[in-house]
């Protein structure tokens, strides 16, 4: 680790009593430091602050949040920024305190190096055996109950390919172990549906705001044996091309086309 702020103070401990470390009440984004600036910055914060809303707790300042970031990744040329905010500490229970100051961690991390030569070869999926529950009261969020997606990256280290694909309970398939999931169906872009479980990733989010005409849909395990192409993407990897899923080769021409694509609109945006 780089850096570690809490509460604006470079430290690397927490309150034993920290709601985030007790309960995971809290919420936390991840997001990519090029050349000293985070990408799709706005995206985070406002991630972040409707995370807040929905978990009703107090948000930090949108202005002074976004400048302090800022600030953080002036120093790197490439990094991984992490900002988590939990409840403040203390309260009986599963009762948060009447105290609404919550708490503000602000790490950097290396870049992974690696992921630049997987974008370029492709990676390889399987399915996993797990499955992932339905929970329409935190569906969407990136909230710190990551219990299943640690299991299932447990399950990720006893196999001999890159990532997995996830399932509900109702069979109906989700995301990777830690990144969303495209695929094409009839030569139409698809994505599933997490309305009631997954992650809405801001990576997901843009791809949809490119590409409009993206179907998002209920597939299951079945339905992609069908597929020539897929995808998964999240904030520090972009867009992933999948060259092999379960063992069979897939193409990985649509993927980096819509990876140069969005790197190519990053690059204008910035």
């Amino acid at each position: 680790m780089k850096l570690c702020l809490v509460n604006g103070v470079q430290q690397n401990t927490i309150d034993i009593e920290n709601r985030g470390l007790a309960y995971g009440d809290g919420l936390f984004t991840t997001a990519k430091i090029i050349n000293g600036q985070i990408q799709h910055l706005s995206l985070h914060v406002q991630r972040l602050l409707v995370g807040c809303e929905k978990l009703e707790l107090i948000a930090p300042n949108k202005i002074e949040l976004s400048e302090q970031l800022s600030q953080v990744a002036k120093s790197y040329n490439l990094a991984v920024l992490k900002v988590i905010i939990t409840a403040s500490s203390g309260g009986r229970g599963y009762a948060r305190s009447a105290d609404p100051i919550n708490n503000l961690i602000i790490m950097v991390h290396d870049y992974p190096k690696h992921y630049d030569d997987l974008a370029i070869e492709g990676i390889t999926l399987g399915n996993s055996r797990q499955q992932i529950g339905i929970n329409p009261m935190l569906s969407g969020l990136k909230h710190l109950n990551r219990l299943e997606q640690v299991l299932l990256r447990q399950e990720l280290s006893s196999t001999k390919v890159d990532d997995l694909i996830v399932t509900n309970i109702n069979d109906e398939v989700i995301e990777a172990t830690s990144a969303n999931f495209f695929f094409w169906l009839d030569g139409k872009l698809c994505t599933p549906d997490v309305t009631s479980s997954g992650v809405n990733g801001i990576m997901r989010q843009i791809i949809l705001q490119k590409y409009p005409d993206t179907l998002i849909k209920k597939v299951t395990f079945t339905e992609l044996v069908s597929s020539p192409a897929m995808f998964i993407c999240n904030c520090v990897m972009g867009v992933m091309p999948v060259k092999a899923y379960n063992g069979q080769p897939l193409s990985i021409m649509l993927a980096q086309r819509v990876r140069n694509t969005l790197n190519q609109q990053t690059i204008n945006e910035s």
